[in-house]
């Protein structure tokens, strides 16, 4: 796993330039698998504790309500209309399922750092059915 993250400093409510690739034993990309019903998670701490996040590549709300607000149209207001909906979404095998849980070997976090400091961030990905675990170190300046 490698963090793409260039050259440029990391500053405090900046967008942190999180994009994370993933490649095969032999260098070729690697082909990610939904873990958790996602491309991927992270989770980043500030070394002294006082910042703590999970983070998922569509941001930091669950996939629930994410789907819900996607979905919802007017008249969503009668019972079970939005329920039938997200329960075709969750169906394997549909477009709509793929399409929520299609992986390619590259996944990018949205996240601005809020304090300045030393970070540790952990990504975990799914790869040929094991969790994977990368782990790197930030420091944002003020």
């Amino acid at each position: 796993m490698t963090w793409e993250r260039g050259h440029a400093p990391i500053v405090v409510e900046g967008e942190a330039p999180l994009r994370f690739v993933v490649t095969a034993p032999d260098g070729a990309p690697a082909t990610l698998e939904p873990y958790l019903g996602m491309a991927g998670h992270a989770v980043i701490t500030r070394e002294d504790g006082a910042v703590f996040a999970h983070l998922h590549p569509a941001g930091t709300i669950s996939m629930a309500a994410q789907a819900t607000f996607l979905l919802r149209q007017p008249g969503d207001t009668v019972r079970g209309a939005l329920a039938r909906r997200l329960a075709e979404m969750a169906t394997p095998g549909t477009a709509m399922a793929d399409a929520q849980t299609a992986a390619s070997d590259t996944l990018s976090f949205p996240y601005a750092f809020p304090k300045p400091g030393r970070y540790r961030m952990w990504i975990q990905v799914k790869r040929a059915g094991r969790i994977l675990t990368g782990a790197f170190d930030a420091n944002v300046e003020p």
